[in-house]
């Protein structure tokens, strides 16, 4: 019996240093369960996988002409009152907008390229030094216009709202582009006997740097002018590519520059049908642009190294090789006036004189 009962006591006394799980645990709270603005939707996946442009459905895919909030606000999701506000300047949807903004994303991740070990660099040989010389100068060169991209982009992403996501994801798959051909052309530049050459004046990259009016400004002269001019070098380059390793990097440059003038047309073009005067304003900005490029163009360095590029050498630089480098500044301007036209910019009667020069020389 005492056996029981000191037992049981032993039970009891067990049972009484047994923790409640649940004391003072606060009680969670479901407030937020049901505050969304559209429930049950269900994205299925194409053939190409859950794309970006997929799940812009419903209200998820309403693009508003304004974005009213100055928050991280994803768009789509509810809004929570008492947010203190962030400076986002760009906030109309004609300040940065491109329908190709989310196709861009995808393909820009899908073609991702790794200088270090997808380059061929064993397929490096010794170059004559005229040649080299050359090669490393258009690598300086490209690299401080690649480097200009980088900034400039990061300097507007920056100000742009959240409500048009897809711009800002595609602006950073370039900005990574553009650190990608800072590695390759500085890795080139310094692997085959030669090194980086002089820096360039940057008449051109001083205002793609400081555009003050806006993205769209800084989008005129980053891609409707220089773009459109480094497209051709980048296709001379290509052309005259003296091993695998140029070829590949050159080649790929052209793949992410092909991206990033498509995202830069496609915006001016919306900015152009959707803004009053944009039209206006670029042909006005394009002239101050073309006297900064006429400037670069005279200055002989660019074109002296590609004409060596062209002609094999010094020797061929002073005949074949500037007529190469002449036809393709000429098909640069063709395509620049191309271009304007197509956003409704006429710069016929007004361009450049160096540019008038170009096309009937």
């Amino acid at each position: 019996m005492a056996d029981k009962l000191s037992s049981k006591a032993a039970s009891v006394d067990r049972e009484s240093k047994i923790v409640d799980p649940t004391k003072g645990v606060p009680e969670p709270k479901y407030d937020w369960r049901g505050l969304t603005n559209e429930w049950g939707v269900r994205v299925i996946p194409g053939p190409h996988g859950l794309r970006l442009g997929d799940i812009n459905v419903g209200s998820y895919g309403e693009v508003p002409d304004y974005w009213q909030d100055q928050t991280r606000r994803p768009r789509g999701s509810v809004g929570r009152p008492g947010i203190p506000p962030l400076p986002y300047s760009l906030r109309s949807k004609h300040e940065l907008w491109a329908e190709c903004s989310a196709d861009l994303y995808e393909e820009a991740i899908q073609r991702r390229w790794i200088p270090a070990t997808e380059v061929p660099w064993d397929s490096l040989k010794t170059l004559p030094d005229d040649i080299e010389k050359a090669v490393c100068q258009m690598c300086t060169e490209l690299s401080q216009s690649a480097n200009t991209e980088l900034e400039i982009i990061s300097y507007w992403q920056d100000r742009m709202s959240y409500g048009y996501f897809e711009v800002k994801q595609y602006l950073a798959t370039a900005t990574f582009d553009c650190a990608r051909q800072l590695e390759a052309l500085r890795k080139r530049a310094l692997s085959n006997g030669g090194g980086l050459g002089i820096e360039s004046r940057g008449r051109v990259n001083r205002i793609i740097l400081e555009s003050s009016g806006g993205w769209t400004e800084a989008v005129v002269y980053l891609y409707l002018l220089r773009g459109t001019y480094i497209t051709r070098l980048l296709t001379g380059l290509l052309s005259a590519a003296h091993n695998e390793a140029e070829a590949f990097i050159y080649s790929h440059m052209l793949e992410d520059h092909a991206r990033h003038l498509t995202y830069g047309y496609d915006h001016l073009e919306y900015a152009s049908t959707h803004h009053d005067d944009a039209s206006l304003i670029m042909g006005t900005l394009l002239a101050v642009g073309e006297a900064h490029m006429a400037a670069e163009l005279k200055e002989g360095v660019v074109s002296s190294a590609m004409a060596i590029i062209f002609g094999g050498g010094i020797k061929g630089a002073r005949t074949h090789g500037m007529e190469r480098y002449l036809v393709l500044v000429r098909d640069f301007i063709n395509d620049y006036l191309a271009i304007c036209r197509t956003l409704g910019i006429d710069r016929g009667k007004s361009l450049h004189p160096v540019f008038k020069r170009y096309l009937e020389g």
